[in-house]
């Protein structure tokens, strides 16, 4: 009768590390898209802008500050970025200044690293829960990487 217990002990702590290591491993996997113009087309909203405010914000809930303190914030962030971008070059639907978007805090996740004062190439698409985001898998980055992206789209 001792083994059946063992071995649901060592199961139950087999499935707690299971459901807790997708946290760990998240990592980025997307490609972005093979050009500006496709990238274009595939966007929402594209303009070239500077960074003017960048806050971060908290994950709600018990459980995501439980695990953020259980095992570090390293390993499991579930915060958001939210950057505030002066429209420069309006490209496709960017008819208001400033712009508000989102997008994950961690680079493991597809974030985008918004710095403040800092221009950048933002291909946003609108959310399903409102607002627009950007990340990884779209061509965002900021506009000294991009310049041959701006040169096409303007061009265009």
């Amino acid at each position: 009768m001792r083994a059946p217990r063992g071995i649901f002990s060592i199961f139950v702590g087999f499935m707690a590390v299971c459901w807790l290591l997708p946290a760990v491993v998240l990592a980025c996997r997307c490609l972005a898209p093979p050009t500006a113009s496709f990238g274009l087309k595939k966007s929402d909203v594209v303009f070239v802008g500077k960074a003017t405010n960048v806050e971060t914000i908290a994950a709600d809930g018990w459980l995501y500050g439980a695990l953020k303190q259980a095992i570090g914030s390293r390993y499991y962030e579930f915060e958001t970025v939210r950057a505030t971008l002066e429209v420069k070059t309006p490209i496709k639907a960017a008819d208001e200044s400033p712009v508000i978007l989102e997008t994950s805090a961690s680079t493991e996740l597809c974030g985008i690293p918004f710095k403040e004062g800092q221009e950048y190439l933002v291909y946003a698409y609108n959310s399903p829960e409102g607002g627009l985001k950007t990340d990884m898998c779209t061509r965002t980055d900021t506009a000294a990487r991009a310049a041959e992206d701006i040169a096409d789209l303007v061009k265009e």
